[in-house]
């Protein structure tokens, strides 16, 4: 599963669809930072702890239908903007309460 989640992250389409939401939300990002950091997400998922593998994952997807012949991952609508919401640097200064 995750390696699907990665793949639909990486698509160029999700990224075209991301990047004015992420800017609205953030107007200090960059299109460019965002694009290079999306191509670079395995490294990235590398790199961090597991619990914040499954953080990011549980932000992301909504459901997952396993079939005998198929997986399908549904991503939450709004996945990507709590995800952004909770990287912007202002965000650690707030309680995790003012995210839900």
């Amino acid at each position: 599963m995750l390696d699907q989640l990665r793949a639909i992250l990486r698509a160029p389409n999700l990224l075209g669809d991301m990047l004015p939401q992420a800017i609205k939300l953030d107007p200090t990002l960059d299109k460019a930072k965002i694009a290079v950091a999306m191509t670079r997400l395995d490294a990235i998922w590398d790199q961090l702890f597991p619990a914040e593998q499954a953080r990011i994952v549980k932000l992301l997807v909504e459901k997952v239908i396993v079939s005998p012949n198929d997986l399908e991952v549904r991503l939450r609508a709004n996945g990507i903007e709590r995800l952004v919401l909770e990287l912007r640097p202002e965000a650690t200064n707030q309680p995790a309460e003012a995210l839900a």
